[in-house]
């Protein structure tokens, strides 16, 4: 089923914020160099490439069912059997993101376990935290379902609907926005939802915007 326009177009401008993106249908048109790309999603027809490129770039190819065995043996990480949809492409590309840095206005954040920091500031996060956190990083600006939340959250509520999603949700926003301004505001201020990377689907579930 597809996504409705809404999640569709979330996607979509999320999807352009995250990936350096290049039209290459044949091989010919590959450019030399392709350093700014983390992904190169090629047909399968454009096989086989050089084992230069297979060293440097993660490549993932499309086409018939019957090729994926050469696109595998050839070296791409993935293969997409047609007929396929722009929003599978997208969450398969989106592992192979890195997913222990969050970039905010020109700002780095590392996480760790048990916290998350910057070059000035540490802010200490729990184990749940820790855990939600890395789960919004990997989708990278897709909604993560609020019962995929709610499994996350040790306890033997798990309804999707439980406001200790939310309540989670609204400390971790805060400890983020803590290692950012470090001294320059406190846990008990409450930032707006709209100044914070951590966002909010409503009825739906949570997303992380970044650079």
């Amino acid at each position: 089923m597809s996504p409705d326009p809404f999640r569709r177009s979330l996607i979509k401008s999320v999807a352009s914020t995250r990936f350096h993106t290049l039209s290459c249908t044949i091989r010919a048109s590959i450019p030399p160099s392709c350093k700014p790309y983390e992904v190169l999603v090629l047909p399968v027809t454009a096989l086989p490439l050089s084992e230069d490129l297979f060293h440097q770039y993660r490549i993932i190819t499309y086409g018939p069912l019957e090729y994926m065995p050469q696109a595998f043996l050839q070296g791409c990480v993935d293969y997409l059997a047609e007929p396929w949809e722009p929003e599978e492409l997208f969450y398969r590309a989106l592992r192979f993101h890195p997913i222990d840095r969050i970039t905010l206005e020109g700002t780095t954040l590392l996480v760790l376990p048990g916290c998350i920091k910057t070059e000035d500031h540490e802010v200490p996060l729990t184990t749940i935290e820790h855990s939600l956190l890395v789960t919004l990083l990997k989708a990278k600006g897709s909604i993560v379902p609020r019962a995929v939340l709610s499994r996350l959250i040790p306890g033997p509520v798990k309804d999707p609907s439980s406001r200790r999603i939310d309540a989670h949700m609204a400390r971790l926003r805060k400890k983020i926005r803590l290692c950012r301004v470090g001294n320059r505001c406190s846990l008990g201020e409450e930032p707006g939802p709209h100044s914070s990377p951590l966002r909010s689907a409503r009825g739906l579930g949570y997303y992380l915007i970044t650079d």
